[in-house]
């Protein structure tokens, strides 16, 4: 799931409390969700909601959506919450 981009150091990006190493300098909406939720598909019931923090300046905290990116740097935090609806 990672991409690594030729001579890009891994970052490392903290998704739910968890650690992950990066070695892209972006990450999108559905590769959050690959590696938060792998093997598991969104189905029409799933909400998925991507929040950020710790960011690049002026990009330091906000919401990412579907078919979006946000540049990553060492340390950043996102959280990442799917929920069903019923």
């Amino acid at each position: 799931m990672n991409e690594h981009a030729q001579g890009q150091k891994p970052v490392t990006l903290i998704i739910n409390t968890r650690a992950y190493s990066w070695a892209s300098n972006k990450i999108s909406f559905e590769q959050l969700i690959d590696l938060v939720y792998p093997g598991q598909p969104l189905t029409e019931q799933d909400s998925v909601t991507v929040r950020y923090s710790r960011g690049h300046d002026g990009h330091g905290a906000g919401t990412l959506t579907a078919g979006n990116s946000v540049a990553v740097k060492e340390g950043m935090v996102f959280d990442v919450v799917r929920t069903a609806r019923s």
